[in-house]
């Protein structure tokens, strides 16, 4: 047996290999299925190793433990909550104002739709000659005598007035399709009311009848977004192009670069201001979270060690060690990190509010907490801070840009110079490409907290691999 053992692992120690892996992913799995619901503890497990050190300290000075971890959520909530609960809003209003702006104004119509034949018709898709204007509501079924209402978007590409066509397409029965034409004009010094019309425009087809409320409506003046006017400006450059390189016709450049532009834009930007709501206004926030953290305060060591009684003896000294270099190596990155974020968020957000940046503190926060994402933070900070610049100044050009990219060279050389070192756990020891792979696959898997979480996970699995390898090693395992 000692031959065995001293020549190398058996099939009995391949056997629980496997099936320790198996295990692990079978977690992976389950966590990755209920990420949303595990929110709330993520949020408590974090909060809970910032806040373990003070709850310590307390006890060992013959504090209850509970009590200290009432104590330290108090004083944390004074000083910290409070505060925020004021920011918060202010916080969320001007990044809704923002989001606002890159997206642009949008006008709506509804227009009344009725079936007045004798035969049903079914509207199924439309066509539109400009990409300003899109109906919503489609399909629909309407029998004869029935009633429905298409509802028509303006959203303005350019400030000039906007003439264009709606075709909306169906068919009556099992016949061809037919089209609705209707006339659109956007951006229009006489707007139409903007009211619900009876229909009363009759539109004959091949066999039946539908009414409208009226086959032409006119929208006010509405300014279109920055993104929309990137996407005008990509198409003039693609032309200036074409004209100096005839082989880019063949390529739609212009195209594929505003297909992206728009989806990953718009969905990014719809979805933020509404996420941060739910999350620092909702039952989440106020209620579970605390409730956790204090269970985390005052009964982590014995939720530890309860773990702990369930390991078997042989593996008591492996999962001994491997607790301690997680608690060790995860407790300093998380608490160095808070630390980074509160330096960064304030700098960011004193340095634009001297050069006079409107968004001043929706840019500095969104710097402060993207600079915990490894080498793709500060660049997320530069162009969030050139991209408010330069909505508020309509203008793109050097003497609107170099102020916010000076103040974040500012920030990196503080952060580089004086912040990282102090902050000595935040080094992983991992390797820049294993950093940057790692935080491109959270991206894909859990978005923005993905990309926030994926270097000290990729650690702690690091930190775990390295321990049980030894354990398997050391202890025979």
């Amino acid at each position: 047996m000692n031959e065995s053992r001293s020549g190398g692992m058996n099939v009995s120690h391949i056997v629980r290999i496997v099936l320790f892996v198996s295990v692990i992913c079978i977690f992976a799995w389950l966590v990755y299925t209920i990420r949303s619901t595990l929110l709330p503890f993520g949020i408590a497990f974090v909060l809970s190793y910032l806040l373990m050190p003070l709850v310590d300290y307390l006890e060992s000075h013959r504090v209850n433990r509970l009590i200290s971890a009432v104590g330290v959520m108090g004083i944390v909530f004074a000083i910290v909550v409070v505060p925020l609960i004021l920011v918060i809003p202010t916080l969320v209003i001007g990044t809704q104002d923002l989001v606002k702006r890159m997206i642009g104004d949008r006008g709506t119509w509804s227009c009344i739709v009725e079936n007045s034949g004798k035969t049903p018709v079914y509207l199924d898709r439309f066509e539109a000659n400009l990409e300003d204007f899109d109906v919503s509501g489609l399909p629909i079924n309407l029998a004869p005598g029935a009633r429905d209402t298409l509802v028509i978007g303006f959203s303005p590409q350019v400030y000039e007035t906007r003439e264009g066509q709606l075709s909306i397409f169906g068919r009556e029965s099992d016949t061809g399709q037919f089209p609705i034409v209707l006339k659109m004009y956007g951006n229009h010094p006489f707007p139409s009311p903007n009211a619900v019309i009876e229909p009363t425009q009759v539109v004959s087809l091949e066999t039946g009848v539908v009414t409208l409320s009226n086959t032409w409506y006119a929208f006010g003046v509405l300014k279109p977004g920055y993104l929309a006017l990137m996407k005008d400006y990509n198409r003039s450059t693609q032309e200036q192009l074409e004209t100096s390189i005839p082989m880019l016709k063949e390529f739609d450049l212009a195209g594929t670069i505003n297909s992206k532009l728009q989806s990953i834009g718009t969905d990014l930007l719809e979805e933020t201001p509404q996420i941060v709501g739910q999350l620092l206004s909702g039952l989440t926030f106020v209620i579970i979270v605390p409730l956790v953290l204090f269970f985390f305060l005052g009964e982590g060591r014995s939720i530890k060690r309860a773990m702990i009684e369930l390991v078997p003896n042989q593996y008591f000294e492996m999962v001994l060690n491997l607790l301690y270099r997680i608690d060790l190596q995860l407790g300093g990155y998380i608490r160095g990190m808070v630390l980074s974020v509160i330096i960064i968020s304030l700098l960011s957000i004193t340095g634009l509010y001297i050069i006079g940046l409107e968004y001043f503190l929706v840019i500095g926060t969104l710097a402060g907490v993207a600079n915990v994402i490894p080498y793709l933070g500060p660049l997320i900070g530069i162009i969030g801070g050139v991209i408010a610049a330069a909505l508020q100044y309509s203008t793109l050009s050097l003497g609107v840009v170099l102020p916010v990219v000076v103040v974040f060279l500012f920030v990196q050389l503080m952060d580089n110079v004086f912040v990282a070192p102090v902050v000595v756990a935040r080094s992983v020891n991992l390797h820049p490409l294993i950093v940057i792979f790692v935080v491109l696959v959270g991206s894909q898997l859990f978005g923005a907290v993905g990309m926030i979480l994926a270097v000290p996970a990729t650690a702690v699995i690091k930190v775990s691999a390295q321990t049980i390898y030894e354990g398997l090693r050391s202890y025979s395992v």
